[in-house]
């Protein structure tokens, strides 16, 4: 994935700590599945990004589509640019994330963590969910 690209990704998304946008412009923290998983849902979807590789714990033992590995982000839908305007997790437009992120092409595992946890969360995510620890956050998981 080009630099222009990620930079494009960056420009879209909303960043809880400075380590995240440039864990998602460097190539050897972040894999191109991952950034074109996130590509595909911003183009939709205003998206918070909560960690992405530096700011998240070694969870390299739970195999290589994982934060360590650079093919994972813990994220949350936005109902505006604005940063913290979080969807409820019962809103429709919540569940449509979770939807549109499974059926992409790059998406291998959703994380539902916290409030996320619901059972209408685990059908939007079309069998791709498992259950998260920690608090609200969804963890989205690209394709090695």
């Amino acid at each position: 994935m080009s630099i222009e690209a990620r930079q494009q990704l960056c420009n879209r998304l909303i960043f809880q700590d400075d380590t995240q946008r440039a864990d998602l412009m460097d190539p050897s923290k972040t894999q191109t599945n991952l950034i074109a998983l996130l590509l595909d849902l911003s183009q939709t979807f205003p998206i918070e990004i909560t960690a992405v590789r530096s700011d998240h714990h070694d969870d390299s033992a739970l195999g290589l589509n994982c934060h360590a590995n650079g093919y994972a982000v813990d994220c949350w839908p936005l109902q505006t640019n604005q940063p913290g305007n979080y969807y409820d997790a019962e809103n429709p437009h919540f569940l449509d994330f979770l939807t549109v992120a499974a059926q992409s092409p790059w998406c291998y595992q959703i994380g539902l963590a916290g409030s996320a946890q619901t059972d209408a969360a685990v059908k939007a995510s079309k069998g791709k969910s498992f259950m998260d620890d920690g608090a609200d956050h969804i963890h989205l998981g690209a394709i090695a």
